[in-house]
């Protein structure tokens, strides 16, 4: 992944997503909700992330709020 998620690629999106989705144990991630790159996911706000996972969709928030710092 590159170190910067705005320049993320929709494939780069999927890695984040099952990389995350392993290490918090989170099972309800649906790629398919997800069909974005970097500088989409940078328009998200907490509650859209709540709205495609919502029983980990604030660790998804956090985690990539800080990879844009």
């Amino acid at each position: 992944l590159a170190v910067d998620p705005r320049l993320w690629t929709r494939e780069d999106v999927t890695s984040w997503l099952r990389w995350i989705s392993e290490a918090y144990s989170l099972e309800n991630v649906k790629l398919d909700r997800f069909e974005m790159n970097g500088k989409a996911l940078c328009l998200m706000t907490l509650d859209m992330f709540l709205y495609r996972v919502p029983e980990g969709g604030r660790v998804l928030y956090h985690d990539f709020q800080r990879r844009l710092r």
